[in-house]
Formats: structure tokens, sequence, C-alpha cells
């Protein structure tokens, strides 16, 4: 089984990191919702204290965050993911439904990767493969942040917890990124509610996308963070921890 924490008391909370993360990501939520909630941050495989798998797909992380959740016997939680987390949120929630109160997209998307995204993908892999892995994530996390977002000490943090890593976990993770199938379907057809946390300056996930997507659910609400490019839960993290509460107290009760 996966690494895990797990904090405090009451509803479960579940949140899922990106690539390139692990569960330390979220400390500042984990303080902020643990006062109220149960709070479990894994550390998804090839991440944080957590090895690669032998074989690795989204679905597989999934069944992973589901191996936790029959371990500690919870029997329903709000699940939240960011960027790659959210992929996997996605595929829980198709595979686990009856488990799921509410799923958020923290700037992520149902879409599958287009032909460009997956060239980009390879390209990642073969930069890894070649140059190292801490080349690639010294490069790969400081633009995910906003220009505006000047804390350099944060982003250092960030790019060091990247470290905590290895060739085969991102290899396996971009690849289960680039062969991930859209969940498009699924988010019109669920009755999940859905929250969707939407950076203004993200330029890997397109506010565009990520508003229509939200207007396809069922059940949706946003979270625009005009101050935000991909890392909005760093960048904005008080009006992100605000509006997880708020979606977790609406959909358990």
């Amino acid at each position: 089984m996966i690494n895990y924490s797990k904090s405090g008391k009451g509803n479960t909370i579940v949140l899922l990191h990106g690539f390139c993360e692990n569960n330390t990501c979220f400390n500042d939520q984990v303080f902020f919702l643990q006062k109220d909630f149960c709070v479990i941050t894994p550390d998804l495989p090839g991440f944080g204290k957590s090895e690669p798998l032998n074989h690795t797909s989204i679905e597989l992380m999934a069944d992973e965050v589901y191996k936790i959740l029959v371990h500690e016997k919870i029997q329903s939680c709000v699940m939240i993911g960011h960027s790659m987390g959210g992929y996997v949120s996605l595929a829980f929630a198709e595979k686990y439904f009856a488990l799921l109160k509410g799923i958020g997209l923290m700037h992520s998307t149902a879409l599958a990767d287009n032909e460009e995204r997956k060239t980009k993908r390879d390209q990642a892999i073969r930069v890894i493969e070649e140059k190292g892995f801490e080349l690639y994530v010294k490069n790969f996390i400081p633009p995910l942040f906003s220009a505006s977002f000047t804390q350099k000490k944060i982003i250092d943090e960030f790019v060091e917890s990247g470290f905590n890593t290895s060739v085969k976990g991102l290899t396996q993770a971009l690849l289960s990124m680039k062969n991930r199938e859209s969940k498009m379907d699924f988010l019109k057809k669920t009755d999940l509610p859905v929250l969707f946390f939407v950076g203004k300056e993200d330029s890997i996930i397109p506010e565009s996308d990520m508003f229509f997507q939200a207007s396809l659910c069922k059940q949706s609400e946003i979270v625009y963070l005009q101050k935000s490019a991909h890392m909005g839960y760093v960048e904005e993290a008080k009006k992100t921890n605000e509006a997880i509460k708020k979606f977790v107290h609406q959909t358990v009760g």
C-alpha cells in the first residue's frame, strides 16, 4: 500500500497531489481542514515516500487510493485532486462511485491528452532519461506559478520537494497521463457534485475548458482564482481552503 498521512476527525477529505509533487504540498490545507474533518493525503505511486509500481496507469493509482480507504474503513469521502491528482480522482469516481460524496478538480481536466500534449509527454520522458530528473524538475516547477507570485522561497521548496521522486516514478506518471482516457462522458452523467478550481493565469489547463466542463455537470461549482496560474492552492491558499470547507459541508451535510 502507498504511503499516506491522516489528520483530524470527522467527515473524510482525500487530497491527491499533482505531478512532481507529494502529499506535503497540501500542508496548508491539512492544517486548516483538520480542525473540522479527517484529511487523508496519499503519496501517489512513485512520489514522496511511495515506491513506483511495476506497471501503472491512472486507474491503478486510483486502486491504490481505494486500498487506503478500505484499510481505514472509510465508507464515504470527498476527493479533491490537483492536476494529475484530478485525473486520479475522476478514475476513482468512475470505479468507486459509491464511496464518494463529491469530487474536486483543482487545475485539472476530464479531457484526455491531445496529440500535441502527448508529444510533450514523450519529450519530457526523453529529457528525464537523457539529462536527469533534477534538471527537468527545476525547469518544470517554476512556470506552474503565476508571474505575480513572488515568494521564491516557496517555489524553491516545491522544486526541492520534486526531487523526492525517481526517474521511474516520473516516467511512469508521464506515460499514465499520456495514455489516460477522456472522462467527459462521466462528467456529463455523474450525479456527484463537482468543484472546479480555475486559475485565470493557468497556461496548462485553460479557464475556458474548465468553465465548459463545469457547464456539462448536473451539479457543479467554480472557484475562480484570479491571481493564480496552475498552483492556486498555494497562490490563493485561503480562498482555496474556505472553498473546500464549504463544499464538504454542502455535500456531506
